[in-house]
């Protein structure tokens, strides 16, 4: 990874480079950094995302990807009433790291009035959980029976008030796509070690539309204080689609510090809503 790309920053000093046999995905000839984006504000069903970008929207060609559906079942069938915020939580086929991060956080969160949806950028819409998060889940007495996949949408992005993705290489498709998402889509390794020390007075001081606004608000004002990881793969949570237990349990490792720390900080700075 270039060392002088800040994964925080509102707009990278330069482009990151890539993982070995990987490719960025292609600019189409607009700017996915701009203030006011032209494309972004189209409702569409998917993401436009690059057929050859490996793990991106090309992974699942050839499965039954048809299948897209606008809010997976267990999801909600409409946006409901989030007096603490929306997370949206998203990786590649919506059935393996993402809901197991959508689930645990909606079980932590939903006392705190914070709604969790999930979805992915290639998404095998209309599947259920991957067996091997579902062991994971029913470990932790969390019900994934309801949860279905669905294809990430540029609404989905602009209505959450944060954004967490499995890698950075899913936040650079989402913000890609979505611009306006920019400044609330963190890879969820990052935007815990953002919130990790942040003071709650931070948090209710900042300006935002919820508590998870307030938060995220509170993170970007620390990204010069926190120094970002230097490589992807210190951020990156492994994908376990199609591979064995073992590696669900390290998928499992990678996120569950990271998400005790978001908890954790969404619960310091939404103390008026438990009231």
């Amino acid at each position: 990874m270039s060392g002088d790309f800040d994964p925080f920053a509102d707009a990278p000093r330069s482009r990151p480079s890539r993982r070995e046999n990987e490719q960025e995905p292609a600019q189409q000839s607009f700017d996915p950094w701009a203030d006011l984006p032209t494309r972004a504000s189209r409702r569409r069903h998917g993401l436009e995302l690059p057929n050859d970008a490996p793990g991106l929207g090309g992974m699942w060609q050839g499965d039954d990807a048809s299948l897209t559906l606008e809010r997976g079942a267990g999801q909600g069938s409409e946006p409901s009433p989030a007096p603490g915020g929306r997370i949206l939580v998203v990786c590649t086929g919506n059935v393996c790291r993402s809901p197991y991060i959508h689930l645990r956080l909606a079980a932590e969160l939903g006392v705190l009035g914070i709604e969790v949806t999930s979805a992915g950028t290639g998404a095998l819409a209309g599947w259920p959980v991957d067996p091997g998060s579902v062991a994971l889940l029913d470990a932790a007495g969390i019900d994934s029976t309801a949860f279905r996949a669905r294809q990430l949408t540029v609404d989905m992005v602009e209505d959450a008030d944060l954004v967490l993705t499995a890698t950075r290489a899913h936040r650079r498709a989402v913000v890609q796509e979505a611009p306006l998402g920019l400044r609330k889509t963190f890879a969820l390794v990052d935007f815990a070690d953002l919130v990790a020390d942040v003071p709650p007075d931070e948090v209710d001081a900042a300006r935002g539309p919820s508590a998870v606004g307030k938060l995220v608000a509170a993170a970007g004002a620390r990204r010069h204080l926190v120094h970002a990881r230097p490589e992807d793969d210190d951020a990156d949570i492994v994908d376990p689609f199609k591979m064995g237990p073992e590696v669900f349990a390290q998928m499992e490792r990678e996120i569950v510090p990271s998400l005790d720390v978001v908890v954790a900080a969404l619960g310091r700075g939404t103390t008026d809503l438990q009231r």
